[in-house]
């Protein structure tokens, strides 16, 4: 299916994707435990194919806070400290990252200016990870499975998290204030869907989204406890007077390439609109909402807004996707498409949205086998449909039962070449021409060492580095030395 990229406003939307997979082994014998999720995905990501090249640490500011605060390391939770995490850490030559989170695998996509390279590039990581997982299990003699979900539905939470810069000059109080509702309602949009309900699923049923249960405040820094709609983490991996990144965690892990692909373009044209002026009437508490939205498959539970009016998730969202029309943004065609279909029965989502089609899915069975919400079986279902080995999600792409947006060709070509849109495309030509010569890299900047000392590339601007820029002169240099002049100083 063939869709416009003009649901980005431009060069200015510069964004990406990043996944933590679920990771487990099946195979064993009996009395045989799980073995050690961290060692597993340590695993994994030292399976992963990349030039070897150390992440360098010393731009990570975990602490800094846009709120105007720098959180002091002797209080801070472990789990922010990602600057003293030394777990595999790769970076590839397709612009991206692959490293270890806590305990789980995660995948970091390249930068780039539009929704649907997002797309492509996260389903590359899949494929990247897939493959990786498997060697793996040949070099351990496991059988290790990834799972593109976000719960283990035992408490634990695990992230796929949007990254969007914004202007520094669009004041962080204005994005508290406007875009809250905005995620709290968008569970109905682009939840991936989850067997129980509450933090441990301990409450029989079913609910769109799989974070939900776990964000308890509006507003704060952490990503792994007291969980906030709204995080602080000001690191813009970009020159901060210019950028401020938007560190947003409340996603679920998307499978439907059309979910997937909303959910980026749409959360990128509400903050183009917020920066254009637009103020809409605000859900009274989102935290709330956004449990309560997610946990009414059908769609029609209204929450209080602050102009008095109760509202659906479909309603807060069309405020959106009008206000994104009347700001001249766009207003994107599928996200239209989908709050019309939602507005007169969900189950017409099926074949775009993960939630309505595992819920589908999950209902076909409970009616074949007389099963009840809380069947254990069910949970099964629910894990084995985001399962990248052999889940039932694949089954259903492959089956031609939901959409596809993007050309698999392209997500194939997208494992192992950088976007041509961001400075990803010259940092992973770097990477891939100086291979262990590149002693250290990171977001915005490469070192290379031919023995005469480090060179250091600065990519400090997203938009620097293109494929357009530099690609002449990447082909026309006869030496790595004549090269490596060129770079930045």
């Amino acid at each position: 299916m063939e869709t416009k990229d003009n649901e980005v406003n431009g060069a200015t939307s510069v964004m990406g994707l990043e996944t933590e997979y679920g990771v487990f082994v099946t195979g064993l014998g009996e009395g045989q435990l799980q073995p050690d999720p961290i060692s597993l995905s340590e695993a994994v990501v030292q399976a992963v194919e990349a030039p070897g090249t150390r992440w360098d640490y010393a731009d990570e500011h975990p602490l800094v806070d846009a709120r105007g605060t720098v959180l002091a390391r002797q209080v801070a939770n472990p789990d922010l400290l990602t600057d003293m995490v030394r777990q595999a850490n790769r970076l590839l030559g397709n612009g991206g990252r692959s490293y270890v989170d806590h305990a789980h695998p995660e995948w970091s996509g390249p930068e780039v200016v539009t929704a649907r390279e997002a797309l492509v590039w996260d389903r590359a990581g899949d494929l990247i990870h897939t493959e990786a997982a498997c060697r793996a299990g040949e070099s351990t003699g496991l059988s290790i499975h990834l799972v593109k979900n976000t719960t283990d539905n035992k408490g634990r939470s695990y992230g796929c998290h949007e990254n969007h810069l914004v202007p520094r000059s669009l004041p962080f109080a204005r994005i508290v204030e406007q875009f809250p509702s905005f995620l709290a309602s968008r569970v109905v949009v682009v939840g991936a869907g989850r067997v129980g309900l509450g933090q441990r699923g301990e409450r029989p049923g079913f609910q769109t989204s799989q974070r939900a249960d776990f964000f308890e405040r509006l507003v704060g820094l952490e990503t792994t406890v007291n969980r906030p709609v709204i995080n602080t983490r000001d690191e813009p991996h970009a020159d901060q007077r210019v950028h401020r990144r938007l560190h947003v965690i409340t996603g679920d892990a998307n499978l439907c390439q059309v979910a997937g692909l909303v959910k980026l373009a749409s959360a990128r044209m509400v903050l183009d609109a917020i920066t254009s002026g637009a103020r809409l009437p605000q859900l009274v508490d989102p935290v709330a909402a956004m449990k309560a939205y997610s946990h009414d498959p059908s769609c029609r539970v209204t929450q209080p807004c602050t102009d008095g009016v109760e509202r659906t998730a479909v309603e807060v969202q069309r405020a959106w996707w009008e206000a994104c029309v009347a700001s001249d943004i766009g207003g994107h065609r599928l996200w239209g498409e989908l709050l019309d279909d939602l507005a007169v029965d969900p189950m017409r989502c099926a074949d775009r949205l993960d939630w309505v089609a595992k819920l589908r899915l999950l209902e076909a069975m409970c009616s074949r086998h007389g099963m009840a919400w809380d069947d254990p079986r069910l949970a099964a279902i629910d894990l084995r449909y985001g399962d990248l080995t052999d889940g039932l999600f694949a089954k259903l792409e492959a089956s031609g039962a939901v959409r596809t947006v993007v050309d698999e060709t392209e997500v194939a070509a997208a494992r192992t070449q950088p976007p041509a849109s961001t400075r990803a495309w010259l940092r992973g030509m770097l990477l891939t021409r100086f291979g262990d010569r590149v002693v250290q890299a990171n977001w915005d900047r490469v070192v290379v060492d031919l023995g005469q000392g480090p060179v250091t590339w600065h990519l400090t601007s997203p938009l620097e580095g293109t494929r357009g820029k530099w690609e002449a002169s990447l082909a026309s240099t006869v030496s790595d030395v004549e090269l490596l002049s060129l770079a930045p100083r």
